[in-house]
């Protein structure tokens, strides 16, 4: 009982702090998406929509504030694009390993518009794609899951094959600094914000100093 009150009230007090509205455009996005999901397949979480998730919403200010002009951007574990439609770039370019969430991905396009280009893959896909530059990476809500030699190869690997200027990470308390430690050693770190919603902070590097 008690737990499931301490549920309850810190399921209030996200609502309060997003507000009504978001509160509402996030309930309203859920009950069209939720058919979305049993036909395509994909993962539930991305039922989690962008209004009510402040991890994403800084996501997007963070990219907004890159000095310099975003001509491709690029979202590897991208889901439906909530964060990547929303970044200033010329080009959007979002890689995920789930084939259900990218055919998902794919019709939202059709009615949002062509705000980004979605392929199944992660690195060992952006890797092989034709960009040659790209003015911001992100990784974000996945890192935590990987072991940190998979990290460090595939990002360096990335960064020999392209010339990326920006890249953003996040990381979770019980990571202990690992993840933070791993993109010390690629590049500057430029900022850094707490997510209070998920207890997590959000990172971005220079990676082309």
């Amino acid at each position: 009982m008690q737990t499931a009150m301490k549920r309850l009230n810190r399921k209030i007090e996200v609502a309060r702090r997003h507000g009504a509205q978001n509160v509402a455009k996030a309930l309203a996005g859920k009950a069209l998406q939720f058919p979305l999901a049993l036909v395509f397949g994909g993962d539930r979480w991305h039922l989690r929509g962008f209004h009510t998730t402040n991890y994403k919403k800084m996501a997007v200010e963070l990219a907004r504030a890159v000095p310099g002009r975003l001509d491709v951007a690029v979202e590897v574990g991208c889901g439906l694009g909530d964060i990547l439609t929303r970044v200033p770039a010329t080009r959007r370019l979002g890689f995920d390993v789930d084939r259900g969430v990218i055919a998902w991905a794919r019709f939202l396009r059709r009615a949002r518009g062509p705000r980004a280009e979605f392929a199944v893959g992660s690195f060992d896909a952006l890797i092989r794609h034709e960009v040659r530059e790209i003015d911001l990476l992100l990784a974000l809500g996945w890192f935590h899951y990987m072991p940190d030699e998979w990290i460090e190869h595939q990002t360096r690997s990335l960064l020999a094959a392209k010339r990326v200027r920006y890249v953003m990470v996040d990381e979770f308390p019980d990571q202990k600094g690992r993840i933070e430690r791993i993109f010390d050693g690629f590049g500057v770190r430029i900022d850094r914000r707490h997510d209070w919603q998920d207890d997590k902070h959000l990172l971005l590097y220079r990676c082309d100093v």
